[in-house]
Parts: structure tokens; C-alpha cells; sequence
């Protein structure tokens, strides 16, 4: 599977983890970045990695800071982006069957690199439920696009 993944200074090290977790289960991974510890601005890679989930370039996507919550704000601000922040393997394994979540959000100060590895393993190897599910997945899809509508014509 195609993964985009990226994090600011806050996921570095937890990053090159997960990437050679990622690798060694025989995903094709993009790193979108940080490439080095160094202070840099979450938004700038969580809309790589947002970006290439909505066109399209990156089936799921994977993005780290300290506590998630930035990185999740940013990614959902594209369309047919729906990121979740997950702490918990049950949590991952719902935002899968429940939303058909496509960008697993992670805060590195929040889960160790084991922990983060086994919450990965899940929400990749879980699928979308369907279903009434599936339902409230259009209903997302069609307020995505009202507000996209609203906004060009504005």
C-alpha cells in the first residue's frame, strides 16, 4: 500500500521508526518530512501528507507531533481527508470500521514507539466496516462538498 508519512521536530525519532516498520511490511512509504530534530511548522507537513491522500498520490497516510491535535486539524482541512488522532488500538480499529479514516494521527508524546507500532499494525490491517457506516461516510462526503460549493462561489 501506498503510505505518505510525515511529522514535525515532535515525531522525528518515532518517525524513522515507524517508516522501517511500515517498509518491512511491504508498504511503499513517502516521507513528506521533517527530515532532521530541527524546530519546523506542523502545518507545512501534515498538508503534504494531507494533500497526497486527497489526490490521491498516497492511499493512507500517517502523521506525528507531540500531541496529534495539530496535525489532525491541518489534515482535515482537505477534502476526502478524514484523520483521527489515536491513542488506543480499539481506537484506531474504530476510526477504521466506523469512518474509513485514511490518515492515522499519532502523538509521539502520547504512546511509545512499541505502542505506536501496534496501533499502526491495526488501523492498517482493519477495514472499513460499510454499512450504516457507509452512510455517515456519504454524509461527510456530501457537507464536504456543500462547503466547497459555498466557498467558490463566494
Amino acid at each position: 500500500m501506498k503510505i505518505a508519512i510525515g511529522t514535525d521536530h515532535g515525531g522525528y525519532h518515532l518517525k524513522k521508526q515507524l517508516i522501517q516498520h511500515l517498509k518491512s511490511g511491504g508498504h511503499q512509504v513517502t516521507d513528506a518530512g521533517t527530515f532532521s530534530p530541527s524546530r519546523c511548522d506542523y502545518p507545512v507537513i501534515g498538508a503534504k501528507v494531507a494533500g497526497a491522500v486527497s489526490r490521491g498520490r498516497a492511499r493512507r497516510g500517517v502523521l506525528l507531533c507531540k500531541s496529534g491535535a495539530g496535525m489532525a486539524i491541518v489534515a482535515n482541512k482537505f477534502p476526502g481527508v478524514r484523520a483521527v488522532v489515536a491513542e488506543t488500538i480499539d481506537s484506531a480499529k474504530h476510526a477504521r470500521e466506523h469512518n474509513d479514516a485514511n490518515i492515522l494521527v499519532l502523538g509521539a508524546e502520547q504512546v511509545s514507539a512499541p505502542r505506536a507500532r501496534a496501533i499502526l499494525a491495526a488501523w492498517l490491517s482493519t477495514s472499513f466496516g460499510g454499512g450504516r457506516h457507509a452512510r455517515r461516510v456519504r454524509q461527510i462526503e456530501k457537507i464536504e462538498a456543500s462547503l466547497r460549493r459555498k466557498n467558490r462561489s463566494c
